[in-house]
């Protein structure tokens, strides 16, 4: 088979693979736009809200909150703040080291980790269990992954989150359902997702929205350095600290 058969043999392939799938050009089209705008970030601050559920026994599913200012400059760089129902907790990370401190309990734990912010973010994850806001909007395959998973992709049309017009996008998969708002303005931003963890008892939920955003603000590597609060004890990080 020649080049250009092959190649005309693949896009075959791939156009019938998503038909089977039910996935929408156009939610396709909005997600890739989306990626590659965060995918050109130098750097960028957001506020995000989450709410999400926790199993009990006797009362069914609690809703908690939090709220996180999140900083980034990429690839290396990230400061994370947040205050909620699971306290008072700030995580540093400056391409070398996270720094994890408790502002309820004046401690901190520091570990060494990879050398970008996803590897750092997917090998916390892993042996930690530590989970950051939002986290799966800035990895470069973002859009490939959710085709892979996804059973169902719609793009459902304009709505407004919080006063700001956004592409709504719902999807399917095996394991959960999840809608996105993505903004309708020159950054194509993510304005709020939720999710619903279908394979969960009870099925559960989470949902974020994102808000003022900065593009590009200057962030000094000073940022993201963490330095102990007077009488602050350093603790060792349990390879199971922050599971459930």
């Amino acid at each position: 088979m020649n080049k250009k058969l092959l190649a005309a043999f693949i896009i075959c392939i791939s156009v019938t693979q998503l038909h089977a799938q039910k996935i929408d050009t156009v939610a396709i089209s909005i997600l890739d736009h989306m990626s590659a705008v965060i995918g050109d970030l130098g750097s960028c601050r957001v506020h995000v809200n989450s709410n999400y559920d926790v199993p009990s026994q006797h009362l069914g599913l609690i809703k908690h909150a939090d709220q996180e200012e999140v900083y980034m400059h990429g690839p290396d760089k990230l400061l994370i703040k947040s205050d909620g129902d699971k306290g008072s907790r700030d995580f540093y990370y400056n391409g070398k080291t996270l720094s994890y401190y408790s502002g309820d309990n004046n401690h901190f734990a520091q570990v060494k980790t990879p050398a970008t912010i996803m590897a750092m973010v997917d090998s916390v994850h892993k042996i930690y269990g530590i989970e950051f806001p939002v986290a799966d909007f800035f990895y470069p395959s973002f859009v490939d992954d959710i085709i892979a998973e996804s059973k169902s992709l719609v793009y459902l049309g304009l709505t407004n989150v919080d006063g700001k017009e956004c592409f709504h996008i719902a999807g399917k998969a095996d394991d959960k359902t999840f809608q996105f708002w993505i903004s309708n303005d020159a950054y194509y931003l993510p304005a709020k997702v939720v999710i619903v963890y279908t394979n969960k008892e009870m099925n559960p939920q989470f949902e974020a929205t994102l808000s003022n955003w900065q593009i590009n603000p200057s962030l000094p590597d000073a940022v993201f350095e963490f330095t102990a609060p007077p009488k602050a004890k350093k603790i060792k990080l349990a390879a199971t600290a922050f599971k459930k």
